[in-house]
């Protein structure tokens, strides 16, 4: 997986090559970056955890293993009593400045919360293709981008167009693109739909699916609408379940169909869970995510006035489904844990325009999943450390082409770590996030485990809960078609 810069790029960086840049990323202009040895940590990778020390060496993991020793030029670490795990990889998050977030605030909130690469949409505009829009993000990523960055396509309808793009997209490095199923004309589209996953079938190109029905969910809203209860309140309501079964049913049987392999973005419950892992029983290439917000809420967060700042897509469900969300991770039942950060302001999110048919979904997570993840999961539920790591860094990894150079500890992949305080106990606080949203939903939470230091690429970013680095030294990451293992 390579950078190759462009001219935009080539041109600014040799405008601030005073500052110590040099193209293709943020990288000291010396003859030699100093190691940096990680001594006396617990390394945890997907496969187990051993003791071991960890040298870098430039942007590389040059060794793993006992007893290594400094040289007059190595920073040392040390690790006694820490975990050190493989960065964070995020596949699923929205920061492309239309929310409260641009690659430069997620970055941030992403760094300081364990996360080194994050994967993000380029929606096509009017006008544009779907190279056309990665163009435009890679250009804002070299100015903004922090975190490393991976990117999705996505266009509306699936235009011939589009679908013929598919293979120059995934030739151009970004094999991977969004269904979203919920769109009013999707079953009207549907041919369509199939010629697409036939196409990225062929191309090598992971499709993300959305998996609600717009018939159910058009027709739960009539009814709503109809009894005058069209407030936020009622919006569990206006999602039902049964919508996101239908439409998992309809992601797994596309799949079956066409040989596309499919990823269901935030799942979020147990009857959708299952039709799931009846897919994966069959050997289908059919892949599951899940996200924070089902884990640790329930429906009856949306009451009261505060409700609407609990909304997202699907709503929340009942405490059996967050039972079988978090049975999945530990079982391997789901792949990957995955914010969807789309962050909002309070006053966006309590907007009194808005109702069960006009709705500002999501919110800020990049900062604070990982570790609420390992103080839920890891300290409360017993979940493994191989699958803490498996299901934030190793699996979406591999789903999405950037293992092994991300997403594992071991000698020549990318120096992406995260250095964690097993025992720091801490009160999450708006205040202290770095996204540019002005509330969390966890606000007061009592955390045990954080990350004390993130390195990207073999730099130290973020310390203590800052980040240091400068923006636009994140890269856009070019990755490999799809194959199956």
């Amino acid at each position: 997986m390579t950078v190759t810069p462009s001219r935009r790029q080539v041109i600014q960086l040799a405008a601030a090559s005073s500052l110590g840049y040099a193209a293709g990323g943020y990288r000291p202009l010396f003859a030699q970056t100093p190691d940096l040895l990680i001594q006396g940590g617990r390394v945890v990778n997907a496969d187990g955890v051993r003791q071991v020390d960890v040298r870098i060496r430039g942007e590389k993991i040059a060794e793993v293993g006992p007893g290594l020793r400094s040289t007059g030029a190595t920073r040392v670490v040390d690790a006694r009593g820490k975990l050190v795990m493989p960065g964070g990889v995020d596949p699923h998050t929205h920061i492309d400045g239309s929310f409260a977030d641009d690659l430069e605030s997620g970055s941030r909130a992403a760094l300081a919360g364990g996360i080194t690469s994050v994967g993000t949409f380029a929606f096509a505009r009017s006008g544009e293709t779907v190279l056309d829009a990665i163009g435009r993000m890679q250009a804002q990523a070299v100015t903004q981008t922090i975190a490393d960055l991976f990117l999705h396509g996505i266009a509306w309808p699936p235009t011939a167009e589009f679908r013929s793009g598919l293979d120059g997209m995934a030739a151009a490095g970004h094999p991977s693109s969004k269904l979203f199923m919920p769109m009013p004309d999707f079953h009207a589209q549907l041919s369509d739909v199939i010629g697409m996953l036939e196409a990225a079938s062929a191309a090598g190109v992971v499709c993300m699916a959305h998996c609600e029905d717009p018939a159910l969910l058009a027709a739960a809203v009539r009814r709503l609408t109809a009894a005058g209860r069209t407030s936020l309140a009622h919006y569990a309501e206006s999602r039902p379940e049964i919508a996101e079964v239908a439409a998992t049913e309809l992601a797994v049987a596309l799949c079956e169909s066409t040989g596309a392999p499919i990823y269901v973005v935030h799942l979020s419950s147990a009857r959708a869970l299952a039709v799931c892992h009846a897919a994966r029983r069959r050997g289908l290439p059919f892949y599951v995510e899940t996200r924070p917000l089902y884990l640790h809420y329930t429906a009856d967060k949306l009451a009261g006035p505060d409700g609407p700042l609990f909304v997202g897509q699907p709503p929340l469900r009942a405490r059996e489904d967050s039972d079988a969300l978090w049975a999945g991770l530990a079982d391997g039942t789901i792949d990957v844990l995955a914010t969807d950060h789309a962050p909002w302001t309070r006053a966006q999110k309590l907007d009194p325009a808005l109702s069960i048919s006009n709705l500002r979904p999501g919110m800020s997570d990049l900062q604070a999943m990982l570790p609420i993840y390992y103080s839920e999961g890891v300290r409360k539920r017993g979940l493994s450390l191989e699958r803490f790591v498996a299901t934030t860094s190793t699996n979406p990894a591999r789903i999405f082409g950037l293992y092994p150079q991300k997403g594992v500890i071991r000698e020549g992949s990318d120096a992406d770590l995260a250095i964690w305080d097993p025992e720091a106990r801490w009160t999450v606080r708006a205040a202290d996030d770095h996204s540019r949203a002005d509330y969390s939903v966890y606000e007061g939470w009592e955390v045990t485990g954080r990350p004390v230091m993130t390195i990207r690429r073999g730099e130290v970013v973020a310390e203590a809960g800052r980040v240091g680095a400068v923006p636009g030294s994140g890269r856009v990451i070019t990755r490999p078609r799809w194959r199956r293992s």
